[in-house]
């Protein structure tokens, strides 16, 4: 049955990075304009994982896991310095990028508000096992793949590579090298030694990490909805 879930874990990774690549594509060649517009989209689920991983290591028993989202925790608030926490160097970068400090708090697109309440909800009232499936494996895992594809198309813009001398890429740097990279293997170990210690947690985190493909799946099929409007309309 362990095995069986790690097949499953490994397939929705490799549908993802599929979905991802394809949907991303259009980045090499979108405008400046509408480019902004998906990183301040996107914004927004930074903001949500964070607070969503301080909440899961609450509901987590004492232990191994906990411990390491802890660490993970700590890793995206900066290690105890603000400046450096992910969601600030997220901003710094917009900033960079031409979007002014005071327009970075944009109209989230609605629908994407509501899925990122749900998952809230659903770390807070499901069980401990279907919220780490969720934010644990399904944050770390797959929005990696979204971030390394979206990195991968967008920095051949030539709007960007006009600029890629003056972008702050700190975020980028963290997100789409070794740190993300070894922090999936941390968990995934992790994650072996918890079921194997309660198997009876197997379930949870199959339905929570499912969930999480299909929620996150639809959070960039909105994005690219309200951006293709911005697209044709430019």
């Amino acid at each position: 049955m362990k095995e069986e879930f790690w097949r499953m874990a490994d397939n929705a990774r490799t549908q993802a990075e599929y979905l991802a690549d394809r949907k991303l594509q259009s980045l090499e060649h979108a405008p400046l304009e509408v480019l902004k517009q998906i990183f301040v989209q996107y914004r927004y689920f930074t903001i949500f994982y964070i607070s969503d991983l301080a909440l899961l290591v609450y509901r987590l028993p004492f232990g191994k896991l906990r411990s390491l989202l802890a660490d993970f925790l700590n890793d995206e608030l900066g290690n105890g310095q603000h400046t450096q926490a992910h969601q600030q160097i997220y901003d710094d970068f917009l900033v960079s990028l031409g979007i002014p400090r005071e327009e970075l708090e944009a109209n989230a697109h609605p629908a994407n508000l509501q899925l990122l309440g749900e998952i809230r909800d659903l770390v807070m009232t499901e069980s401990p096992w279907y919220a780490v499936g969720l934010r644990g494996m399904g944050g770390e895992c797959l929005c990696q793949v979204y971030l390394a594809s979206m990195h991968a198309h967008f920095i051949q813009n030539p709007a960007i590579q006009a600029m890629k001398d003056r972008l702050d890429w700190r975020f980028w740097d963290i997100h789409t090298g070794e740190i993300d990279i070894a922090h999936r293997e941390l968990l995934r170990a992790a994650l072996m030694e918890a079921v194997d210690a309660d198997p009876a947690a197997l379930e949870g985190l199959v339905e929570g990490y499912r969930k999480s493909k299909g929620v996150f799946d639809q959070f960039w099929d909105n994005i690219f909805e309200t951006a293709g409007a911005a697209l044709r309309a430019a």
